[in-house]
């Protein structure tokens, strides 16, 4: 992925490293491995990073050439992928499957199958995870087949949107509005979560779209925009408001857990199915969209 970009007569005068360290948006870490593998060209020469720049060269560099074979084993799997380019990839995530690998499971994830994905069509097995969703949350999953498209990429998604739709037990008062809680770990080392003061700001927009009974209960089906990115966010917001998912078994009560084994739902009904951001190479508005899964259409 050839990365390009004319030089101002604003910025003439300035040494190569300003030039991609700013405008061009690559780290300190990516500029010294395209220093160690001749990726850096002024008007198709090689340079160094303390080349003094003219007005109207071309910089270029080449962002595949910094990085390292991935550590993901290329596995064949199931994809349904969404929308490619030749820096980022979209996926639909299944609910069940985990996204990254980890110490205790190295194979049989997301990330492993689009290492496949990637090796059989030709290219190098290398993603980078951009956004991550819990084992059993479906949706859009987006990764980007270099570091650079991942650091810029996080960087868009922080202000563009993330949606995503869910099934409560019970109503929200108000039907529409914003949870402005902070979340924080109930304990060291412990995955669950709870609304505390002294937690890390958190803040999730919620909206009803429709209520409905089900196994004599009722429930909610609520359109939800998250404007921060903390773990389990919409899980601990609802569960603090009174409305936890249904299938939840982390969060659930025993109420939400009675109706969750009356549907026969052993996982949130939680899915991402849009995201909306500035994609950060062609600076064009890129909206990657995914179906609901189906028992959130009832």
């Amino acid at each position: 992925m050839i990365l390009r970009h004319i030089v101002t007569k604003k910025e003439e005068g300035k040494p190569l490293l300003d030039i991609l360290r700013g405008p061009m948006g690559i780290s300190a870490g990516g500029v010294k491995a395209l220093k160690a593998h001749g990726g850096l060209l002024v008007d198709d020469t090689l340079r160094f990073t303390n080349f003094i720049v003219s007005a109207g060269e071309i910089v270029t560099a080449d962002v595949t050439l910094a990085q390292a074979d991935g550590d993901n084993l290329p596995e064949q799997g199931a994809l349904d992928i969404l929308w490619e380019d030749e820096g980022l990839i979209a996926v639909n995530k299944p609910p069940g499957i985990i996204v990254h690998p980890s110490r205790a499971k190295n194979s049989g994830t997301l990330a492993n199958f689009v290492a496949g994905y990637l090796r059989d069509k030709g290219e190098r097995p290398v993603c980078h995870i951009v956004n991550r969703l819990d084992r059993d949350t479906s949706g859009i999953v987006i990764f980007a087949k270099n570091p650079y498209m991942k650091d810029r990429t996080s960087c868009a998604l922080r202000v563009g949107k993330k949606k995503y739709k869910t099934l409560v037990l019970g109503t929200l008062e108000p039907s529409s509005g914003r949870i402005d809680l902070p979340i924080k770990r109930q304990e060291p080392k412990n995955m669950y979560r709870i609304t505390a003061p002294d937690g890390k700001a958190a803040c999730t927009e919620y909206r009803t779209e429709k209520i409905l009974t089900l196994a004599g209960e009722t429930c909610s089906l609520l359109d939800i925009s998250l404007h921060s990115g903390r773990t389990h966010q919409i899980r601990v917001h609802m569960l603090a408001k009174g409305a936890p998912l249904v299938g939840d078994p982390l969060y659930g009560t025993p109420k939400s857990q009675a109706l969750s084994q009356a549907l026969g739902q052993g996982h949130q009904l939680l899915h991402c199915y849009k995201l909306r951001f500035v994609h950060p190479h062609t600076k064009a508005l890129l909206s990657i969209t995914c179906p609901p899964i189906e028992e959130l259409l009832h």
